[in-house]
């Protein structure tokens, strides 16, 4: 397995609403999750990227959701960039929890199964500028899948889907994994 982070889109309520599924590893841990944001999110990731680090102890965090039961949140999304071993090396951190196990105790239902993945990847300097150059391109909508890992990078539209029925895009997101 190796590092990589891929994001597909899936047809919703754009340009207002985009529905987006991660998918990740640092060749050890992976994780996916289904999540919706908007094009300024995307754009204010890749631009803060780009940026990224304004200064020797650097950290950059973009969250979506909640893991609070009581802030009744669908998801949690976070996406951290921070500077590591005293500033001779920079992670990405996601967290990506499908909160279920929430929803079912709330809904007194056991039929979807919690879903947490907490892991860093480790990146260079100019992987992370370029990667934040990815996301400023990708939320303009041209494409719908970004793929980045250390050997390649790209921006495409080559989607793999069983149907056009809601609830597979996790499946399509890990049918388009590149080969």
């Amino acid at each position: 397995m190796e590092k990589y982070i891929q994001i597909t889109r899936h047809l919703y309520e754009e340009p207002h609403q985009l529905n987006l599924v991660i998918l990740a590893s640092n060749g050890m841990s992976s994780g996916g999750l289904e999540f919706y944001s908007n094009t300024t999110g995307l754009k204010s990731i890749g631009e803060a990227l780009i940026n990224f680090p304004e200064h020797s102890t650097a950290k950059y965090l973009y969250e979506l959701g909640s893991e609070r039961n009581e802030d009744n949140f669908g998801y949690y999304f976070r996406f951290r960039v921070c500077t590591i071993r005293a500033g001779k090396s920079h992670a990405i951190q996601l967290r990506l929890n499908n909160n279920a196990h929430f929803a079912n105790q709330r809904r007194g239902e056991y039929f979807e199964l919690p879903e947490l993945s907490d892991f860093y990847i480790e990146i260079d300097l100019d992987q992370i500028k370029f990667l934040g150059q990815l996301l400023v391109d990708f939320s303009k909508l041209k494409k719908q899948r970004l793929f980045w890992c250390p050997d390649k990078a790209f921006l495409d539209n080559n989607l793999k889907f069983k149907d056009r029925r809601v609830g597979d895009t996790l499946e399509a997101a890990l049918l388009s994994l590149p080969e």
